[in-house]
This record gives structure tokens, sequence and C-alpha cells, in this order.
């Protein structure tokens, strides 16, 4: 009985050594898991009010008796179906416009106002081909004014049959057409070139009366603009083109239509012609 009263102590004592010895190994090894539970929840903790901070920044906090860090996670988890909606705010009408009073700015040139400024010589050739050439305008002319010429033409009792009077009409058009373009080309281009200035019409600046427009627009032909001061001048380029066109279609007209009369006869011609012309640009169109 002694025997087994001693074999059970030291198998006793024996069990209480191992239960101290595991006791003592495993409670670092808790102790550390445990910290490392409440690093890991305390990150846990910081992510979720982060995430529950944006989403849900307007959300009151719980009662005094809440868990706060049990919302936060409620929030992070639900933010998504949580919605917060903001104020609205009524739209704010347009102002309104200001009407503008009806009249010409006085800061902003206006859209019919055309350039004054010199042309240089390639601009000037380029006026001249555009005016003689390149629009449908003189050639029209021509023909009309062949249709007119063969028509009150009667020297040679004309007029016979109608392929005569259209093969006559066509000479006139002809005719026309090439001192048209011979005065274009020294008015326009040479004689403007040389005495530089401005072979454009422009039309009357400022507002005035009609009989203003009338007589600035027939004294257009003995007035122009000068290249270097802007200023009015002598139509020099116009008057002498005219006159040399005059005298080259020596050339090319008729027998009887040839002599230093008919010269001056045609060049008067083409100034009232211009004077015409004038007349249109300065009531319907620009220059």
């Amino acid at each position: 009985m002694v025997n087994f009263l001693r074999r059970s102590t030291k198998r006793s004592f024996v069990a209480l050594l191992l239960i101290a010895s595991l006791i003592s190994i495993a409670s670092p090894i808790v102790a550390a898991s445990e910290l490392e539970d409440k690093k890991s929840d305390s990150a846990k903790a910081a992510n979720n009010s982060e995430t529950a901070s944006t989403t849900t920044r307007d959300i009151p906090s719980s009662s005094a008796g809440g868990d706060r860090k049990t919302i936060n996670v409620a929030y992070s988890l639900f933010g998504d179906s949580i919605t917060v909606e903001s104020p609205r705010v009524a739209p704010t009408s347009p102002a309104p416009s200001v009407p503008q009073k009806s009249g010409k700015s006085s800061s902003s040139p206006s859209s019919n106002v055309v350039s004054t400024a010199p042309m240089t010589a390639g601009e000037k050739f380029n006026y001249f081909m555009k005016r003689s050439f390149l629009s449908f305008t003189p050639y029209a002319l021509s023909i009309f004014n062949g249709f007119v010429s063969e028509a009150t033409d009667n020297d040679h009792g004309r007029h016979m049959t109608a392929g005569d009077f259209m093969a006559d009409s066509m000479t006139h058009a002809v005719r026309g057409f090439t001192f048209r373009a011979t005065a274009n080309f020294f008015e326009k281009f040479a004689f403007a070139t040389v005495l530089r200035q401005d072979p454009r019409y422009h039309r009357a600046p400022g507002k005035r009366s009609v009989g203003a427009r009338v007589i600035y627009a027939t004294t257009r032909v003995f007035v122009t603009q000068g290249d270097r001061c802007g200023c009015n001048q002598f139509n020099f380029s116009f008057l002498g083109g005219g006159l040399a066109a005059s005298g080259l279609a020596e050339q090319w007209v008729r027998p009887e239509d040839r002599g230093i009369d008919r010269v001056f006869a045609r060049w008067g011609s083409h100034i009232g012609v211009r004077m015409f012309t004038n007349l249109l640009s300065e009531f319907i169109g620009g220059q």
C-alpha cells in the first residue's frame, strides 16, 4: 500500500511538472498571438474608420453606450447601400439679357467698310486681270454694246439678214472688248503703278445726302487716292490710260472711225461710261 502511494505520488509530481512545463512553453506563444490579434484588430479598425469617414461623413455618432468600432464596421460593410442625399439647390435662372441699342458701335468698324490700303504692283495687275478677263461682266457688256452698236449703225446699209446682223454685232463686241481691256491695262496697272495711284473706286465716306453722293461719284473720274499720302490727287492714271487706249484703238477700228476727233470722242464716251459705273458702285456695289 505504501509502495502504491509512493508510486502515485511520484506519478502525480511528474505529471504536474509536465503540465507546468507545457504551460510555461505555451504562455509566450499565446501572448504573442494575442498581441498580433490586437495589432490586426487595430489596423482593421483604422481602415474601417477611414472608409466610413469617406463614404458617410455626415452620419452622426452612436449613443453613449454603443461601440464605435462596431458602427464603423457596419457602415464600411453597408456603405454602398447607404446614400446620404445632399440638399438640392434650386437652379438659378440665367441673367436677363440686356437689350443692345441699335446703331453702329464706335469701337468696332462696320462690316461694309472696305480696305483703302495702298495696292502693290502685283495686286494692281491682278485687279486688271480680274476686271478684264476673269469676270463675267466684261464679256456681257461687250456683247450688249455690240448689239446696240450694230443696231444703230446704218453707214453701209446693213441689216440685210439675221446672219449678217449677228456677225457684225460680234465684230463690234470684239472691238469693244479689246478697247476695254486695253484701257484697264493702262488705268488699273501701268499708269496706276508708275504714278502710284489707287485704281479702285471707294464709296463716299460718312453719311451724305443723295445729291452729295451723286456729285462725289461723278467727280471721282477726276480725283483718286494717292498711294503715298492717302490723300486726293488728280486722276492722271484713269484719264491718261483712257486717252492712250483711245489712240491705240485707231489700229483696229474701221477706216471711217479713225481720226483725231474720233479719238477724243471715244475718250469722252469712256469717261461718261465710267461716271455711270461709279454711280452704280456708289449706290449698289462696293469698290
